[in-house]
Formats: C-alpha cells, structure tokens, sequence
C-alpha cells in the first residue's frame, strides 16, 4: 500500500543487504509481527534478516529516518511505541504538514490537469467506504490523495513529513485493527478540500483539512 523509504534505491539498482534488511523489517513492523516498543536488536535483527550486522544498522537507520524505529544513546533501538505522547505528536504534526500542503497549493494554484487529477482522485476516495479492515481500499486511495497534494506543492521536507506520518498511522490502524468499525463513507469530505483550494481560498482550505484531520483523530480515540 505505502511506498518504503524515499531515499531508497530506484527500480534499476542491485537491491544491497541494507535494502534486504530493510524491506524485511518494515514488512515485519507494519505487519504487527515485531511490535510497537519491541527492542530490535542488532544480532536479533542479523539474524532475522540474513545478513550482517553492518547493514542491518544501516536499515535501523532508515527506518528512523521514515519514524518506525526510536533509538536510544547506550540502550539501541526500538519500534516506536504506541505511548499517548507520541500518538499526540504525530497527530500535531500530521495537521501542521497538511494544512500547510493545502494552503501552499490554495495559493499556488493548480494546473488543469493537476486539478482535474485530485478531483477524479477525490471523487473515488469519497465514494469508497471507510473501514478498519487491513487490505481496505480507502486507505491507500487516502494517501494516493493526501500524498499527491504534497507532490504538488513541489516542497520535498513537506512530502517526506507527510509520507512518515501516513506510516506512523498506518501502524497505529495495524495494531488498533477493530474491522466492523467506520463501514461508511464520508460523503464529500475530500470534495470539499478540493473545491477550496480551487477556489483559492487558503484561509477555508486550512479549515476544511483541519476540520477532516480532528474529526479523523476523535473516530480513532473513540475506539
């Protein structure tokens, strides 16, 4: 569903033991079979992965980079933990990048074809129902989305901020999984973003981000 690292190798590249190292343990993270605040030892994770030692730190670092992994100075390195302090902050963040990406493109403005892009995009997203299920449709086509609009703005601290933060969160639904819960759409939530930033109204796109990301963050605190 979610693209690794965005400073990974391209398509073309010999994959390295770092690489091997690192799609091993992001798939094991994400699948909830090392858990949050798990330790992640370097021998342990040598041996999990198949390769050295060197390398495997060199994915620890990676993948610290992307916000799954936490390390400590004289103890090593953990999966991030799920503590109430580190949900809040990453909910701060997620609303400071994303009403920043919309107000940024609110006052940029769109190309046609970009606008017509988020728009056949938006009208997808708001027509699929949302559900807690692990291979639902609505959440990668909620960070297509999402993610596409920090593409546009051009900006790649808000682009690598923004994909971190869907990863944090996508690990949150993993281990909070509760499937029968939120089997509805959202009418035309995203629509509306959308119609903001066309309108270039940077002011009323902020609110509409900020309004869709406190209403998604209270669902989540609900279950």
């Amino acid at each position: 569903m979610y693209t690794k690292t965005l400073t990974s190798r391209t398509k073309n590249d010999i994959p390295t033991s770092a690489d091997r190292a690192y799609e091993i343990i992001f798939e094991k993270i994400l699948s909830g079979e090392l858990a949050p605040g798990e330790k992640l030892s370097i021998r342990t994770m040598s041996r999990l992965t198949g390769v050295s030692m060197i390398p495997v730190i060199e994915a620890l670092h990676r993948l610290e980079y992307e916000g799954l992994v936490e390390s400590f100075p004289r103890w090593g390195s953990r999966v991030v933990s799920l503590t109430p302090e580190t949900v809040r902050d990453r909910n701060m963040l997620r609303e400071a990048v994303e009403c920043q990406v919309v107000r940024l493109l609110a006052e940029m403005g769109l190309s046609k074809e970009q606008e017509h892009q988020l728009r056949f995009m938006a009208e997808e997203l708001d027509a699929t129902p949302r559900t807690d299920e692990r291979n639902s449709p609505f959440w990668k086509l909620h960070y297509e989305f999402h993610m596409k609009m920090a593409e546009y703005t051009g900006c790649q601290s808000l682009i690598r901020a923004l994909h971190n933060v869907n990863l944090f969160h996508l690990l949150q639904r993993i281990v909070l999984l509760k499937p029968a819960l939120h089997a509805k759409t959202l009418g035309d939530l995203h629509q509306k973003i959308l119609g903001k930033i066309v309108a270039k109204d940077p002011d009323g796109a902020e609110k509409a981000m900020r309004d869709h990301i406190r209403v998604s963050v209270l669902t989540q605190q609900s279950t």
